[in-house]
């Protein structure tokens, strides 16, 4: 049993040295593309369109992969000062993730608060920010300040109560970005790191309870809690 303990003790700290702190940007960067779309076609107003299209070449650079280009042209975008809200925070978050993926982490740091400070109530603009700049405060080994910051972001995002016969329902409150549980299990492994057992536990606890159709999330946590 020991020896069991000790191996998932191991393993919880080879995940969190490998793992822990990987951004997930593929369905994030969709959403908001597939949002800035249909912004697009939705909008009537000239300003709202001209500010979408500013942004269309790096999009279709995402789009085929061509993270070097897209990066160039978000960042002269930025510096030219001619995207602004919504737009500059969209073009903050993409040249944010490319620098973080790059592993500048500074540079990625400055780019997500500069999209945080820029979206507004757009939750999935703004959650995908704050989880950048947690991940890149974690891969600097800024522990407190990446907790401090997924802590904020489970409070301001994570909706879902667990509640089993809500759920059947179809009554449950959603979440507002899909990165909930990922910035849960983050925060296991930071209190982990920081000697707060006991509030790595309970967040664990909580993944299972709330989260437990999220078998990735959920294996991890009974994992972690099993290792206790």
């Amino acid at each position: 049993m020991a020896n069991e303990s000790n191996q998932n003790n191991s393993e919880i700290k080879d995940f969190f040295v490998q793992h822990g702190t990987k951004v997930l940007v593929g369905l994030v960067v969709v959403l908001v593309i597939v949002s800035g779309i249909v912004q697009f076609r939705d909008s009537r107003r000239a300003a709202a369109i001209e500010q979408t299209e500013l942004l269309g070449k790096g999009y279709s650079f995402l789009y085929v992969n061509d993270k070097d280009n897209a990066l160039a042209e978000f960042e002269a975008r930025i510096q030219a000062g001619d995207v602004k809200g919504l737009a500059l925070a969209k073009a903050a978050l993409f040249a944010g993730n490319i620098k973080y993926e790059k592993g500048d982490f500074d540079g990625a740091i400055a780019l997500f608060q500069k999209s945080i400070d820029n979206a507004g109530s757009v939750a999935l603009v703004r959650s995908a920010a704050i989880h950048g700049l947690a991940s890149a405060k974690m891969e600097k080994g800024d522990y407190s300040a990446a907790a401090k910051l997924l802590e904020d972001f489970v409070k301001e995002f994570g909706k879902r109560t667990g509640d089993k016969e809500d759920r059947y329902q179809k009554e449950e409150p959603l979440d507002e970005t899909p990165l909930v549980p990922d910035a849960m299990w983050k925060l296991v492994l930071l209190h982990n790191e920081l000697g707060s057992k006991n509030k790595a536990k309970s967040v664990a606890e909580r993944i299972v309870e709330v989260y437990g159709d999220y078998v990735m999330y959920a294996d991890r946590a009974k994992k972690f809690l099993a290792a206790q």
